[in-house]
Parts: structure tokens; sequence; C-alpha cells
């Protein structure tokens, strides 16, 4: 056999070879799917640290995107530093004489990378008390 045969037949074996390896495919696992954006839905509010003893609370979130988070008396809106602020005034009786006593509920949240949120939720009385808890947003559903 002549030298440029002995070329061709091995260049027709390579092609051969490759074509037969890209049809097995590859050996590389499938990749891992991307991690679902936070929707609207029913979501658990989770204490932790110092109020771990707090029982989660369930909560219907109605809006829930780049620009807000929404639920109940709540609008927390997300600022530059990609934060989501808000807070709602509330009137509750002392329970020693009755006095209607203002007190306000404030959420600092940040997207966590379990795809649900944590910050702090701090309650502050009228007279300036206040009490801040570590909290999580965790979803736990659809509507």
């Amino acid at each position: 056999m002549q030298p440029v045969h002995i070329t061709r037949l091995t260049s027709i074996f390579a092609l051969l070879l490759v074509i037969a390896l890209n049809a097995c495919g590859t050996m590389a696992p499938a990749p891992a799917p991307a991690p679902e954006a936070p929707k609207a839905g029913l979501w658990s509010l989770r204490f932790s640290g110092d109020c771990s003893g707090q029982e989660a609370e369930s909560l219907l979130i109605t809006q829930l995107d780049e620009t807000a988070i929404v639920f109940d008396e709540f609008e927390l809106l997300r600022n530059d530093a990609g934060e989501y602020l808000g807070s709602a005034i509330f009137i509750a009786p002392m329970p020693v004489d009755g006095r209607d006593i203002p007190y306000e509920i404030r959420y600092v949240l940040r997207a966590s990378e379990n795809g649900g949120f944590s910050g702090t939720e701090t309650i502050i009385e009228g007279g300036g008390h206040g009490l801040t808890c570590p909290v999580e947003l965790v979803f736990e559903g659809d509507e």
C-alpha cells in the first residue's frame, strides 16, 4: 500500500471515530436546575437568635418582585443596597389600664442563598422601647 492510501484510510478511520464518539453523547452530568425565583404565595416567617422561642408565622405574600414584598399591612420596598425595608404602625390596649398604645413593626430583609429572605423584625413600643429579632422568610407554597 502506498503512503497516500494509508493517510486516507487513517483519515477516514479518524472521521468515523469522531462521528461515533459524538453520537454517544457526553459523560458530563446534567446541569443542575437553576434555583426558582422567589414568588408570591404562602411563606413562613421564622424567628431565630434570642427570639427562637417565638412560633413561626404564616404569611400570604401578595407581591414579591425586584421592587417590593407585600403582605398584610406591610409594603417592603427594595433600596439600592438590595434590602427590602418597610414598617406599619398598630394600636394595642395596655393590659393594665386599657390605654391604647401605638407600636411599630419594622422589617429589613435581604435575599438569602436558599431562595428566601433573612434579616430583622423590630417592634418598637410607643414609649420607644424596642425588640429586634433575627428572622427568615421561607417559601411554603403557591396560593
